[in-house]
């Protein structure tokens, strides 16, 4: 996992002469998102690429209108981006993994690797026309010198985050707002908090693809990329749909663990984790972090449950003296002010610091289970007030929309610690086969039916018919943040003005 960022300057005849300072744009960019990919660097501006580890390193100021960048945290293969194709009339940057890279390569063997490293698939695929066959969590930005094009394309679900600005002197792109942040600051001199910054930033939706024109400085958006289907389960017997998404979710497993000898779980005792769990425990070691107050209920499961199943935890009772500093660490990770994502976010936080301490770089959660399997307690009611085809149509449209919801918070909880977070629910295999069930194979008389049954199959039984229970309350992280609330003299009904008034301030301090 890693970051990508870029800009690029439009034709203009401003005396601040951005062209002259795009280097030292770029570069604070990639300072600014460091913590995603601490183990290398690189930048290409206009014709020139420069690889390097320290910032320190690169004096070099280069006039020019365009330049993009990427911090590398190593995983697959030993390559630094951008990465380019055989000739260098493509070059690409990529934040995110293509687990069928070994496939692709074979299809593509008529192109000349010149690394080891999953990215490179990626720039003789679009030579190809194969982008539509890259299976993978990421977002990429691809610049093509011969069509004076800049290509931004984002996975099917929105596993991993881009963002974009488009201003009137500039466009510029990152995995992070904060990086943007930075730009309207320094170039505009726009200042506020970060609800009124990110009103000025857009996202790239998942499934689409953005082409910016550098000629004309112009750009197209295409929505929807690949076409998803999801009605070829849906006259099945029960136990026909259970062989199906039990097949599926294995061989989502193994692609996200392959290659891999030690995985984290960001573990909280509850179905999903605890699937995942197991079934990455097959294809290689883990290590199951979770986190909570001292009367959390989840560490109680966890404990129980690792015991049980063999498997090694590492827990953290997280301490008073430490409620106010995961607050403030998480609400500047994750670039918003938000009571349940603070909330959820702070058990994740935790958990992929911990595996940073066991140089651990891979954790897996259970993420989007929930949403494909009717998890939450409105489905129900939706169910008995609406009816099975309304049920339907809320799980596909919280699928659609969980990176805004949950993944970029959890991509950046993680992130912030070094740690790239998989999630083995939201494979194209395991949502097309999850979105084909007949709902009432989800719901009966208990929510998520189909999952816990196929989950009892390996875990415990405690584990697969526990009853939900949402992280900030299993975690008990939310009563954190209304304790440090109430230190400062701020009520439960006051936590808002809380974030706005002290917590973005400590942020602030920071930046």
């Amino acid at each position: 996992m890693c970051s990508i960022s870029g800009i690029i300057i439009k034709d203009e005849e401003d005396p601040r002469s951005l062209r002259r300072d795009i280097s030292k744009y770029l570069l604070t960019m990639m300072k600014i998102l460091k913590h995603r990919g601490p183990d290398a660097s690189g930048m290409l501006v206009d014709d020139e690429v420069i690889y390097f580890k320290d910032f320190e390193d690169v004096e070099k100021s280069i006039i020019a209108d365009f330049g993009f960048g990427h911090n590398r945290l190593a995983i697959v293969g030993s390559a630094t981006q951008p990465i380019p194709n055989e000739d260098e009339s493509l070059w690409v940057i990529c934040n995110g993994e293509i687990y069928n890279y070994i496939e692709l390569r074979e299809d593509l063997s008529n192109h000349d690797f010149k690394t080891d490293t999953d990215s490179e698939v990626i720039v003789h695929a679009y030579e190809e026309d194969m982008l539509n066959e890259l299976d993978g969590d990421y977002a990429f930005a691809i610049y093509d010198k011969n069509n004076s094009t800049l290509i931004l394309r984002r996975d099917t679900f929105g596993v991993k985050p881009l963002f974009y600005l488009d201003r009137d002197g500039y466009f510029a792109f990152a995995s992070e707002r904060k990086a943007l942040w930075y730009l309207l600051r320094e170039i505009e001199g726009i200042d506020g908090s970060p609800k009124h910054l990110n009103e000025y930033i857009n996202r790239l939706s998942p499934n689409s693809e953005l082409i910016y024109y550098l000629e004309d400085n112009k750009y197209t958006i295409t929505n929807n990329i690949e076409k998803l289907r999801f009605d070829y389960l849906k006259y099945k017997s029960y136990e026909t749909c259970k062989k199906e998404l039990d097949n599926a979710l294995w061989r989502a497993v193994w692609k996200r663990t392959r290659g891999i000898e030690r995985v984290g779980i960001i573990y909280s005792g509850g179905v999903d984790s605890t699937l995942v769990a197991k079934m990455a425990s097959e294809y290689c070691e883990v290590i199951l972090y979770t986190v909570g107050t001292e009367e959390s209920e989840d560490i109680r499961y966890a404990e129980r449950a690792a015991r049980d199943m063999g498997l090694k935890l590492r827990k953290k009772i997280i301490k008073e003296e430490e409620y106010e500093r995961y607050i403030f660490e998480v609400a500047k990770a994750i670039d918003e002010l938000d009571l349940m994502k603070i909330g959820v976010g702070i058990p994740i936080y935790i958990a992929s610091e911990m595996a940073r301490e066991d140089n651990i770089k891979v954790v897996l959660s259970g993420q989007g289970a929930d949403e494909l399997f009717g998890g939450y307690s409105r489905y129900e009611r939706i169910l008995r007030e609406k009816g099975e085809e309304e049920l339907k149509k809320a799980l596909l449209n919280d699928v659609m929309n969980i990176y805004k919801v949950n993944l970029e918070r959890d991509d950046h909880c993680t992130m912030a610690n070094s740690v790239e977070l998989r999630v083995p629910f939201l494979d194209k295999d395991v949502v097309r086969v999850a979105l084909s069930i007949p709902v009432t194979y989800k719901m009966d008389e208990m929510r998520k039916r189909i999952l816990r049954d196929i989950a009892s199959k390996y875990i415990p039984d405690y584990i697969a018919y526990r009853p939900k229970k949402a992280a900030q309350y299993g975690s008990g992280s939310e009563k954190m943040i209304f304790k440090v609330a109430r230190k400062y003299g701020y009520s439960k009904k006051e936590v808002n003005k809380f974030f706005e008034e002290v917590v973005l301030k400590k942020i602030n301090e920071t930046l």
